[in-house]
């Protein structure tokens, strides 16, 4: 039986003896393909644990260059391109067993006095309200019982659109690092599967090669994610078997927080 840190212990990279290098804790059977969402969450971890005090994530891009194992613990290792006063950057390389899955650059910044305004999200639904339906699949990479997660689709064709609100229901440190960290392990949770439902398919019924090839995330404000977030996810386009799903990430007020792109395969099975 989960104790309710299963996600709080796989966010929590370890150091290594070499410096800027961390391991990331497995999840899943082995044999099976490890979840992008979690390797993506412990790469921005591994970058996080390089930062002085003071710095906000203002981006985050991870290029998935090969499949996982989910049974097999991963290897970070950073590298400090930039320490700026204002401004840092890292670039991380997760691997398993010497094979390179995953090359991802992170940039963070202080905060600064400019002008602000956030996008608010067009619904007015109330998740309290929504059945608790967890995510539209199977979803072994998910730490259970500790992230609620409710769906509602709406429109066809072009038109269609996925609201997914979710929140951490486990305990999470009040370190807005982490926070931010547990948004990018949640918000892949069948990705780009908006831009099958364009076409009345989905990841879930096996009508094609589907899965997140490359993932951007930028940060505009704090994320705490355990209150409500909306993730409401659209796809402009699609082609040459891949696609694109675009999101904004709203607060529990509504207002937008970040913004995503995915692009992932979406190739008919032969």
């Amino acid at each position: 039986m989960s104790d309710g840190l299963q996600l709080q212990r796989l966010l929590d990279v370890q150091s290594q003896d070499t410096p800027d290098v961390f391991t990331g804790a497995h999840y899943g059977p082995t044999g099976k393909r490890a979840y992008g969402g979690l390797l993506g969450a412990q790469a921005m971890a591994s970058a996080c644990r390089t930062l002085r005090r003071g710095f906000n994530p203002t981006s985050l891009h991870v290029q998935y260059l090969r499949g996982g194992d989910a049974g097999t613990p991963m290897r970070y290792d950073v590298e400090r391109v930039y320490d700026g006063r204002t401004s840092v950057s890292r670039r991380i390389q997760g691997s398993q067993d010497g094979r390179l899955l995953l090359a991802v650059t992170a940039s963070f910044s202080t905060s600064a006095a400019g002008p602000q305004h956030a996008q608010r999200s067009a619904t007015t639904l109330d998740p309290q309200t929504l059945e608790r339906t967890g995510p539209i699949g199977p979803a072994p990479a998910l730490p259970p019982g500790e992230i609620d997660i409710r769906i509602r689709d709406e429109g066809s064709g072009s038109e269609f659109v996925r609201r997914l609100w979710w929140r951490v229901t486990a305990p999470l440190p009040e370190d807005p690092l982490v926070h931010a960290s547990a948004a990018v392990f949640v918000t892949d949770i069948y990705g780009v599967d908006p831009v099958l439902a364009v076409h009345g398919h989905s990841m879930t019924d096996r009508s094609h090669h589907a899965g997140t090839t490359d993932s951007s995330m930028w940060f505009h404000a704090d994320i705490h994610a355990d209150r409500w977030n909306l993730l409401e996810s659209r796809s402009p386009a699609a082609g040459r078997g891949r696609g694109v799903m675009t999101a904004g990430l709203f607060d529990a007020e509504g207002a937008r927080v970040a913004t995503l792109v995915h692009e992932g395969q979406a190739a008919n099975r032969q």
